[in-house]
């Protein structure tokens, strides 16, 4: 059931151009290749399951897309008085910036793994801007034991009201960003 619900959800979108974004990584963190690698990779194949291709870069290119860019920064030493028990956090209200605390991912089993539900937990926000949990997979607040062992077999999915959630954000990013910058 849950599957028929995805499929149409994304389904909906079939016939619409796919969104491509522009992904930037400040690797601060000096995350391993492999590691980064494995991690974008996944993260892209988790969003073109849905319909939405993403480009990533170290620096910034000259890529034509009619989405803003996203800015990811891997961070490492990172104080426990910054945001106790989180692995990231994005910005969803100004719809550009995420901050992953790579030292805290890295402290956890199958670091590219995680890192991949990290990036698309928290690019997700950014596309939605909302700043929204679900009950259950890639968008759960708190992933569990059982989610971090679901993680290594297959990829944790998107509800299908995050997919809507997505799309709905897309259409309005280009505007939302434009008006932050101008701040």
């Amino acid at each position: 059931m849950a599957l028929a619900v995805f499929v149409a959800g994304t389904a909906a979108y079939a016939d619409q151009p796919q969104p491509k974004l522009i992904i930037y990584v400040r690797n601060t963190a000096a995350v391993p290749g492999p590691v980064l690698i494995r991690a974008t990779w996944m993260a892209g194949r988790m969003f073109a399951d849905i319909g939405i291709s993403l480009v990533w870069a170290n620096a910034k290119p000259a890529i034509e897309s009619s989405q803003p860019p996203i800015f990811v920064e891997l961070a490492t030493a990172t104080p426990e008085s910054l945001r106790p028990g989180a692995l990231a956090y994005a910005l969803p209200f100004e719809g550009s910036h995420l901050t992953v605390f790579y030292d805290r991912v890295a402290s956890i089993e199958s670091t590219g793994i995680l890192l991949a539900h990290v990036l698309v937990h928290e690019i997700t926000h950014l596309l939605q801007g909302v700043d929204r949990h679900s009950a259950t997979g890639v968008m759960k607040a708190n992933w569990n034991n059982t989610d971090y062992d679901a993680m290594r077999y297959k990829p944790l999915p998107f509800t299908a009201f995050d997919v809507q959630l997505i799309y709905s954000g897309l259409a309005g990013r280009p505007a939302l960003v434009a008006k932050v910058a101008t701040r």
